[in-house]
């Protein structure tokens, strides 16, 4: 079978170096009570090993032109299922496990699905500027809510010729795991934020402060906000569509709180 690439349209980077698709693996402890679903399995390279080691494995993939790759390993391993969808717009199947190479043009949708998904562990390669904003705690919405609600690793750089073709920056492998709550941690204070971002972002401050048990009623909040420098700019603007600069100061501000 021939295959060409399109990397203008699906923005697709294979994985071809043995040795990182092998720490890939190992890196997810995979064994026969797992149910995977692997996002974006390609050819299927990695699909074949992932299938010898689990109960289930479900793909995801988009494009369509990989079928005749993927149609045949799930014909020869009765455990491995193909949805051709796009991730995004697609339920994910009840899993345990979830493993792709993304691409990262599409990294923030994702992960605001992922948000939604009922998963115990994701392995994921992904763009090194989003991984290392993450792991250096970076304020900017991305990174920020990826701390909010995950508990995030960085398990190794990734170098741009492991890949066919090359993308053009480094990549990371990462796994994340969903956060277990905190009352009075920042981080509990800001997942609320996102919860709440089709809200302006005073009455979202307003609800966060009373869910997190900063204070009991509206009254109270509204002193504390009162008593924080926030511009109304900022206090008038839907907490989805805050620019970074804001996100900042919000977050320099709340922090006196947390204090």
């Amino acid at each position: 079978m021939t295959f060409i690439n399109d990397t203008d349209n699906f923005d697709q980077h294979f994985l071809i170096d043995n040795s990182v698709i092998d720490t890939f693996i190992k890196s997810a402890h995979f064994n026969k009570n797992d149910t995977v679903v692997e996002i974006g399995p390609g050819k299927g390279n990695i699909t074949k090993l992932i299938a010898n080691k689990v109960k289930e494995l479900y793909c995801i993939e988009l494009d369509g032109r990989l079928k005749p790759y993927l149609d045949e390993i799930s014909t020869s391993k009765k455990n491995v299922k193909i949805i051709y969808s796009n991730a995004l717009n697609t339920d994910i199947p009840k899993c345990n496990k979830i493993i792709t190479s993304l691409p990262y043009s599409i990294i923030e949708p994702f992960m605001n699905k992922m948000i939604k998904t009922d998963f115990d562990e994701l392995f994921m390669i992904t763009g090194s500027r989003f991984a290392n904003s993450v792991e250096q705690k970076e304020i900017t919405k991305l990174s920020l809510l990826t701390n909010c609600f995950f508990e995030f690793n960085k398990i190794m750089d990734i170098v741009p010729e492991s890949f066919n073709p090359a993308p053009r920056t480094m990549s990371s492998m990462i796994s994340i795991k969903h956060k277990i709550d905190k009352t009075n941690d920042i981080y509990s204070f800001f997942k609320q934020m996102y919860l709440l971002n089709h809200k302006k972002i005073k009455n979202a401050i307003i609800e966060s402060l009373i869910k997190t048990k900063h204070c009991l009623t509206q009254r109270e909040a509204r002193e504390i906000i009162n008593e924080l420098n926030i511009s109304d700019e900022i206090l008038e603007t839907k907490f989805e569509v805050c620019n970074n600069e804001q996100l900042l100061t919000l977050y320099n501000e709340i922090s006196k709180i947390h204090k």
